[in-house]
């Protein structure tokens, strides 16, 4: 579903950013803008700040959770989708290699990791070899 006809359903819609709206809940009597709504690849992602549920918002509308997301000809059934988006992928092995990286100066200037440091460095190697993972798939 195109977010127009979406964004057409809703009252005082307003932009707040790049595919990024605001608009009054159709889910609960609202005088002012309550919901969210974004554009993410084709996905509407729609949050309510006074707790309406997201089905409660799309059944006000008249639309259904399936309206909100594209048709994925090529989602397998069982298919493990990716953990992060490429960015979070990125930020999280920056992270990663600087908490390695402080290990590894340690070590070089002579000094005992605790058990605490030892660990979090082994936690750091696995998350990064899972990025590895994650990436070849």
């Amino acid at each position: 579903m195109p977010i127009n006809t979406l964004l057409s359903r809703l009252e005082k819609v307003k932009p707040n950013g790049n595919s990024k709206w605001l608009s009054c809940c159709p889910a609960h009597p609202d005088k002012s803008p309550s919901l969210a709504i974004k554009e993410i690849n084709g996905k509407i992602l729609i949050h309510c700040f006074a707790g309406c549920q997201v089905s409660e918002v799309v059944s006000a509308i008249g639309l259904q959770l399936s309206d909100l997301m594209p048709f994925n000809p090529s989602y397998q059934k069982g298919a493990k989708p990716p953990r992060f988006n490429k960015y979070e992928l990125f930020d999280r092995l920056v992270f990663e290699t600087v908490i390695l990286s402080m290990g590894i100066r340690q070590l070089l200037n002579g000094e005992i990791l605790e058990q605490s440091d030892l660990s979090r460095v082994l936690l750091a190697e696995s998350t990064i070899n899972g990025i590895v993972r994650e990436v070849r798939q």
